[in-house]
């Protein structure tokens, strides 16, 4: 099973996303998931306005998209999958 979670952070200083960005990669290393972060870019087409926004990919289709960064309930909704 292929699992990738995708926290896409904002292009400016922001607490939440700072702290997601500390604690979500050895977590989902730990536990087999693929870790990717993006700072979202006002250009592009991603259109997040809220950050940080996580998106849950399994087995190359997304599944979930969690608007903004709580650890336990995060966890809680990866061990889902």
């Amino acid at each position: 099973m292929s699992k990738q979670l995708i926290l896409i952070t904002a292009p400016f200083n922001c607490g939440h996303c700072e702290t997601a960005k500390k604690e979500l990669p050895d977590w989902t290393r730990k536990n087999g998931w693929e870790f990717t972060e993006i700072e979202d870019d006002p250009k592009d087409e991603l259109g997040t306005d809220t950050y940080p926004t996580i998106m849950i990919r399994v087995n190359e289709k997304m599944v979930n998209t969690i608007i903004g960064y709580n650890k336990n309930n995060l966890i809680k909704e990866l061990k889902k999958y």
